[in-house]
């Protein structure tokens, strides 16, 4: 099933440590896609990224939004 993730920070290094972080996890199949975004309002800089991947469901794991 393809998920997205969404991480901002104020800290470029912050915020590759979170999606290197992120993409190590178990429930990452695949990447897909990640876009990324830098802001800067007032002197104050801010980092966004959307990362799209393919989640890894292993047998017995069930989907939450199937109850939903």
């Amino acid at each position: 099933m393809t998920r997205v993730k969404i991480y901002d920070n104020q800290q470029l290094s912050d915020l590759e440590k979170n999606i290197n972080e992120f993409l190590k996890k178990e429930e990452v199949k695949q990447l897909i896609d990640i876009k990324f975004v830098a802001i800067s309002k007032n002197d104050v800089d801010k980092y966004a990224a959307l990362i799209v991947y393919e989640e890894n469901m292993s047998p017995g794991k069930e989907d939450p939004q199937l109850y939903e």
